[in-house]
Formats: structure tokens, sequence, C-alpha cells
């Protein structure tokens, strides 16, 4: 009786029970239709789940054994970031004419995007140059964007019947065609066949079935289509589902079977090289396969380095030479009359590409492209107005709770933390991603490197102040004094900065095509940078006093066998694994101090907040009209859920193919 009346007395004194619990759960629609919003303007903005027509374009469709093929029959404007082109298939799906108009003495061409012309009309082409050179000849052109050596075999036996070509011409991309056959996926959202060892000298292609790409789990469903959280709810399902599988590199060996083919059906093979790769050409050169380079083939610098009209006509007059030289040979009565391809320098050496002429024909095409600089100034002025209007909410809200609070409790603590973690989090990713998507420029790989490394460098720095909080006590989470709070948040935001810059550094190498030295020192330089630093926290905080609690004793031990680790990878010439190790020591460190941050305010809520001994709580329980020990139990239900759906959210961010 005496617990009763006063749980009425307060309920009556809110406004009574009903009202109450309307206005909460209006409150927590509100905040989960914001939070939605939020989300799906956040993915819009990213784009990480849109479609694919950025990557091949709507002029491809899913194949169950090659993974994307060419629609028969499909016409488009293609644009990349360089210029728009016309796009017309056969059908075979083949960007060629029909094979009725081909002469019977083929030449069919294998490759990537180079091959198919992703930046060439077709009349650019090298092999329709070649087609004018050697009129005696029909040049089959069967290039697809974005396959591997191991898809190009695939094709080429499908083909066969259809071309029965006399000459097969493998153009080898450099830049990613080893990448290619040694993965299941390509672009991030297309499943391809690979091949792995079975025995000596034998292979065998897997990863049947194929997966759909992702846009067709959408298919017939528009309105859901709309949604970037959808979009993206599918993506992450499927990358969860169907995990990318890496193997051994076989390009050798696929060129090997590549070419025991061929010959056993009477033809022969020839390769061309995007630049040197001596690796590839000492194989080349063993067993006798001819082959030219195309180092001097000038390209565009944006979406690609695909070949310019000027450099088409380059890797055409070095197929012709190569061609002349192995005994193909031309017709005569045709050759005066041929139209000549275009000059070219060929004295003029190797062209020294150069980051900073990347980013000034970068600038170039801002400038170029419709309205580009003002685009990024409008971009400039409304991130300036929503972050001033943001600060000044923000910092009048922080005041308002000091000056209520007075001391501040755990709850308004672990709330001013993550409020404190989500501005700066966010903040400057958003400013990147919207800057380069208001130039409508994308440089690929530099661009998504600088993106991974911005978001990784920020969120680190929101971890650590916001757990640490250096230079805020008053909402700091962690019972450490101000010195060692400093450290260790310092020390988490350079370990951050330091893979935040790996990352970009390696999207550099990769999009200049550096030679892999050049990648393997990056790496050594990461981890020798991670380990100096994991040894500076160590020695700086090895004199503790007696009261060290057991984990952080335990986590000291483990810190010092990590150091050991990076130590004997990098003595023991395995820079790679070194730094494998020490990204995954850094990131791990920022992920749990997010996730400790997301804890420490779900227990504030639900523990502090809804406690039975709380007022809050009692009228809380008044409100449903349930005793509060059933409350309570709601409560922990209620944060152990909270804690295991933020475990496995951190959990698939940290193993998928992101």
């Amino acid at each position: 009786m005496t617990m009763e009346q006063p749980l009425t007395d307060l309920a009556s004194k809110r406004g009574g029970g009903g009202s109450l619990l309307l206005r909460g759960l209006l409150v927590l629609s509100l905040i989960i239709v914001a939070t939605l919003f939020a989300a799906e303007l956040v993915l819009r903005v990213i784009d990480v789940s849109g479609p694919i027509r950025s990557e091949l374009g709507e002029t491809f469709q899913f194949d169950p054994e090659l993974g994307w093929v060419g629609a028969p029959n499909a016409a488009a404007q293609q644009t990349s970031g360089n210029r728009t082109i016309s796009v017309r298939h056969n059908g075979l799906g083949l960007r060629e004419r029909e094979l009725g108009d081909i002469a019977p003495d083929r030449f069919l061409f294998l490759g990537d995007s180079f091959t198919y012309g992703y930046d060439a009309e077709a009349e650019e082409r090298f092999s329709d140059l070649l087609q004018k050179a050697l009129p005696r000849y029909g040049m089959v052109n069967a290039g697809v964007s974005g396959y591997g050596t191991d898809q190009q075999f695939l094709l080429m036996k499908r083909l066969w019947n259809d071309v029965n070509p006399k000459y097969v011409v493998l153009t080898f991309c450099v830049d990613n065609d080893r990448d290619d056959n040694t993965s299941s996926y390509r672009y991030r959202k297309y499943h391809k066949p690979y091949f792995v060892r079975t025995g000596e000298d034998q292979w065998q292609v897997r990863g049947y079935p194929l997966p759909r790409p992702t846009r067709d789990d959408l298919t017939g469903r528009a309105w859901l289509e709309r949604f970037a959280l959808a979009r993206f709810a599918i993506d992450a399902s499927r990358a969860l589902r169907n995990r990318e599988i890496i193997v051994p590199d076989p390009t050798e060996d696929l060129i090997g079977m590549m070419r025991r083919t061929v010959e056993a059906r009477g033809a022969r093979l020839v390769v061309g090289l995007q630049r040197h790769e001596p690796r590839l050409e000492a194989y080349l050169q063993a067993q006798k396969i001819p082959y030219a380079t195309f180092d001097d083939a000038p390209g565009y610098p944006v979406a690609g380095w695909h070949w310019t009209p000027e450099g088409n006509a380059v890797v055409a007059k070095k197929y012709l030479a190569l061609f002349t030289e192995i005994g193909i040979p031309s017709d005569p009565r045709q050759a005066a009359g041929a139209p000549p391809l275009p000059a070219h320098n060929d004295a003029a050496g190797p062209q020294l590409i150069e980051l900073g002429r990347y980013l000034q024909n970068w600038s170039t095409a801002v400038q170029d492209s419709s309205h580009g600089w003002l685009r990024v100034g409008v971009a400039l002025l409304v991130l300036t107005v929503l972050a001033m209007t943001t600060a000044m909410l923000w910092f009048g809200w922080q005041r308002r709770m000091t000056d209520a609070a007075g001391t501040p409790s755990r709850f308004s603590k672990a709330l001013s933390s993550f409020g404190v973690f989500l501005c700066l989090a966010f903040a400057t990713p958003l400013l990147t991603i919207t800057l380069l998507e208001a130039t409508e420029v994308r440089m690929i790989e530099i661009s998504y490197g600088f993106i991974a490394g911005v978001v990784i460098a920020a969120f680190g720095r929101a971890a650590a102040l916001g757990v640490f909080a250096p230079d805020a006590p008053q909402r700091r989470l962690i019972a450490l004094d101000d010195l060692t709070a400093s450290s260790f948040a310092n020390h988490l935001i350079w370990g951050t900065r330091a893979l935040g810059a790996l990352l970009f550094v390696l999207a550099i190498h990769k999009a200049l095509a550096a030679p892999a030295a050049m990648s393997i020192a990056t790496n050594m330089l990461f981890a020798l940078v991670t380990g100096i630093l994991l040894l500076h926290l160590l020695l700086s905080h090895r004199y503790s006093g007696e009261n060290t609690l057991p984990l952080a004793r335990w986590l000291r031990g483990l810190g010092w066998l990590i150091v050991g680790v990076i130590a004997i990878a990098l003595t023991a010439g395995y820079p790679t694994f070194a730094a494998f190790v020490a990204a995954r020591v850094i990131s791990i460190s920022a992920l749990l101090s997010g996730l400790y941050l997301l804890l420490a305010l779900g227990n504030a809520l639900f523990a502090g907040r809804l406690a039975v001994d709380t007022p809050y709580g009692q009228a809380l329980a008044a409100d449903f009209s349930v005793s509060t020990p059933w409350l309570g139990f709601a409560a922990i239900l209620t944060f152990a859920g909270i804690c295991v759906a933020a475990m496995l959210a951190a959990l698939v961010l940290y193993i998928g193919p992101w």
C-alpha cells in the first residue's frame, strides 16, 4: 500500500500514464525516422550502394558462366570522366560488326576495357585501325570491360566455333589483370569465376553457381530500388553470404593454357602488354610467345588511364610491327592505299607519370565539366553554413546541460561524449565526399583511397576524443588522469592517421602503376611507424604503480607481443605481414573505442536512468503500470540486446568486404 500510493501520485503529477506513453512513443518514432532519413541521405551522398552503371554500363548483363557479358544488340551512350562515346553490340554481345560482315581469316582480340574501348569510339580502337591497315583479314574485338585473363580464356572457348580465328591477340592490362585473376569479386558488386590448381599442371575453374548482381534483387520493385538503405542492406547481406575468395596468382598458367588451347586448334597466340612487366615478359620469352609492350601509348588521366585515340594508334602501330616480325603477311595490293596510322614519336622514352600532373589533369577536367568550380563553391558554402549552424546548436545544448546538471551524471557524460564522437566522425568525411561528388570527376582508385583514409582518420580521432576526453575531464568515461588520457588519445589518433595515410598512398601507387617495390616500402614504413607508436606508448606507461588492474597488465603484455611480432616480421623480410598486423591493431583499437562509447551510453541510459531505485524509473514503471522489478528486468534485456546488436554490427563492419 505504501509503495502503490507514491507511484499513483507521481503518475498523476506527470499528467497521466497514457499521455506520457504517447509522447514517448512519438519521440521514439521521430528519432527512428530522423535516423533513417540521415542514413538514407549519407548513403545517397556516398553512393556506396548505387547502381552499377558507373562501372560497366547498361549495355552489360549477368552471365552465369562468366559473371557478366555484353548484352546482344544493345546500344547506348556511355560517359566516363573523360568523354561520352557511342556503344553498339552485335548479336553475340560484342562491340563489333556482325560476324557475317567480317572476312573469314580472322584475328580474335581478347582483353578488358582497354580492348573494349571504354573511352574510345569504335573506329578509334586499335583493332579497328588494324582492320584498315590489314583489310585482308577480319578483326573481331571481343574485349569486355573488367575481365581478367581467366574470363578472357573462358570467353575465347565460348566464341571459338563462331569466330574460328587464325590468330588470338591477348592484350594484358598490367594495372589490374593479376589482381582480377586472383579474386572471385570485381567492382565490389560482381562475382566471377576463378581458377585453382588441383594437381601438377591441373587447373579447375570454380565459383559456380555465380551469384547474380545485387541490382537484380530489386528488379520489379521500383519503389524499393529508390531507397539507398534497401540497396545497402541487400549489398551487405550478399557480401556476407558470398565472401570474396583470394587464390594464388595463376596468370602465367592461364596464358599457358590459352596457348595450348589455341595451338591445338590450329591458331597462334600473340600477347600485348599495357606496359613493361618483367615477370610476365620473362615467361613469354621462355615460352617463345611473341609480344609487344605499349608503355608510350598516351592515356586519359581520369577513370582508369584508358588509351586516347593517339594511344590506340600507337598500340595499333606496335601490333602491326609485331605481326610483320612474326611473318603475318599483309595484302600488298591494299597496303599502298591504306590510310596511314597517325604518327607518333617512338624515340621519346616512356613518360614519367607524376602525381602533380595527375592532379593538374583532374582540375582541368573539373574546369571543363559543366559548371565544375561553381558546384564546388556552392557545396563549400552550403557545408559551411550547415557546420556553423550545427556548432551553434551543439554548444548551446552543451552549455544548457552543464548549467542545469551542475555535476554531470553518468548519463550526461556518456551522451555528451557520444555527441562529440558523432560530430567528429561524420563532419570531415561528409565534407570530403560532398566536395568530390560536386566535381563530378572521379579519380577512381585515388578518390576511393582518399575517402577511406579520411574516414578512418576521422573515426579514430572521434573515438579517442569521445572516450578519453583529454581536454574535457568532466565527460571522461574512463577513470584516468589527464596525462594518461591525453597519451592514449594521441597515440590512437596518430595510429589511425597512419592507417588512413597508408590506404591513400597505396591507392596512389595503384592508380599511377607504381613498381611493386614502392608498395613494399610503403608497407614497411607503416609497420615501422606503428611499431614505434606502440613501443612509445608501452614505455611511457611502464611505471603505473601497484594499483594496475589485471586487464591493464594483460593488455600491456599483448602490446609487447605485437611489437615483437612486427619487429620479427620486418627483420625477416615480411613487410606486408608486418603491415597487416599493424593495421589490425590500429583498426581493432579504434573499433573497440567506438563500441565502448556506444555501450557506455546504453549502460548509462538503461542501467542508470531506468534503475528501479531512481524517481525516473519509478515514474516510468507507474506510467506502464508495471512493477519496478519488471521494469529493471526489461531494461537489462534491452541493454543486452543493444550490446549484442552493436557487437554484431562492429563485426560486420570489420570483416565485411568493404
